[in-house]
């Protein structure tokens, strides 16, 4: 059987940026297929459809208004799954490799200059990444939450 073509990123990927775009800019109501069809250049009923599977995926939270006569949602908003696919909150494998860049730069940074600083800080990396890069993110979100209450 031969492997089925990939509409996500042809198809459900553009709605969910479009959805990204409108909660970025504050959610102003509810967003409702049709402004995405406008906004994005594409059919209603292929957006209707995009939205649907978005829904069922747990990536968008969605009023389901479907009828007999076929699917429709009203959109809410995005969920905290559909905040990281979309970019508009890290992923834990963007936060663990931030945390380990930082890192890295700084061990090349302080080589010649602190060479002492340079070997704790690559015994810090090597034990971290020892750790899992899962640990790696909750380390790093809680770094970014208290450095943003200083």
């Amino acid at each position: 059987m031969e492997r089925a073509g990939d509409i996500y990123f042809s198809r459900d990927f553009p709605v969910l940026a479009a959805i990204a775009r409108w909660e970025e800019q504050g959610r102003a109501g509810n967003l409702e297929p049709h402004t995405i069809a406008e906004e994005i250049g594409r059919p209603r009923a292929e957006i209707i459809l995009s939205v649907g599977r978005l829904y069922r995926a747990g990536f968008v939270d969605c009023a389901d208004t479907s009828t007999h006569g076929g699917e429709n949602y009203i959109i809410v908003r995005l969920t905290a799954s559909g905040l990281q696919e979309s970019g508009l909150w890290p992923k834990p494998a963007d936060l663990s490799g931030a945390l380990t860049e930082v890192l890295r730069r700084e061990i090349e940074a302080t080589a010649s200059s602190d060479p002492e600083r340079s070997r704790r800080l690559k015994v810090v990396l090597d034990y971290l990444s020892d750790i899992g890069s899962s640990f790696l993110a909750k380390l790093t979100a809680e770094l970014l939450k208290n450095l943003s209450r200083h």
